[in-house]
């Protein structure tokens, strides 16, 4: 973002200063002239991009409102930013599907308020923890989308157990893809994974999509081409 050069990732950090607002932290992604920027420089704009454009969507298909906020303006080719798009698309869309029955027979409408808290907690992921912590942050919301839908806390049975395993689902159908991370693949595969387990759990079939990429030359990573399943 600032000179145009390759990153390079390094198993081990080191303090850094954040070119943009001068805050020094602990990172292992930099390039190779030492320019870093920290996460919160690196989508600033893009959130408030992500915020305005689901509280208006009407739609139901989670892989279309996806596609809206993978097209929003500010968001990095890679980087923790997508980790809230999943999130967010999945509660956004089931809240268009109106009340829902959960598994104790209650029912549930998912609220604004729900999908600010949803995008809230995938902000707080820190970038490349798909390798450092071995938990990609599009799989992660997979697990946030069902944890909110249940009201999950650390102290809950039933709720927190299928969070878990909503997680486990969706990091496995990311790590089957192989290769290089790419965010743009996560966040689909992960989206995928949401709606059938949404299906599974509630009985609710959301409408998907399954669109071709369009970030084909837009990773630093190296496009996957006929290995990707969105790129054919």
């Amino acid at each position: 973002m600032v000179c145009g050069g390759k990153l390079t990732y390094q198993i081990h950090s080191r303090e850094v200063t954040c070119h943009y607002c001068g805050k020094t932290v602990m990172a292992s992604v930099f390039c190779p002239h030492g320019h870093y920027v920290c996460d919160d420089c690196h989508g600033a704009g893009y959130y408030d991009f992500l915020e305005k454009t689901v509280f208006a969507a009407t739609g139901k298909n989670p892989m279309d409102i996806a596609e809206s906020l993978l097209k929003g303006p500010f968001l990095p080719s890679l980087g923790p930013e997508h980790h809230a798009i999943v999130t967010a698309a999945l509660l956004t869309a089931t809240k268009n599907v109106g009340p829902i029955a959960l598994p104790d027979k209650s029912q549930r409408t998912i609220s604004d308020k729900d999908i600010r808290e949803g995008m809230q907690r995938m902000q707080r992921l820190p970038a490349c923890t798909c390798a450092y912590h071995g938990a990609c942050g599009a799989g992660l919301g997979v697990g946030a989308f069902i944890s909110i839908l249940l009201g999950a806390t650390c102290a809950k049975d039933i709720e927190r157990t299928l969070a878990m395993r909503a997680t486990n689902a969706a990091l496995a159908a990311i790590a089957n893809c192989g290769g290089p991370g790419c965010c743009k693949q996560s966040v689909r595969t992960a989206i995928l994974v949401g709606v059938e387990i949404l299906k599974e759990l509630f009985h609710i079939k959301l409408p998907v999509s399954y669109p071709r990429c369009f970030h084909m030359k837009d990773t630093t990573h190296g496009c996957k081409g006929v290995h990707c399943q969105f790129a054919r």
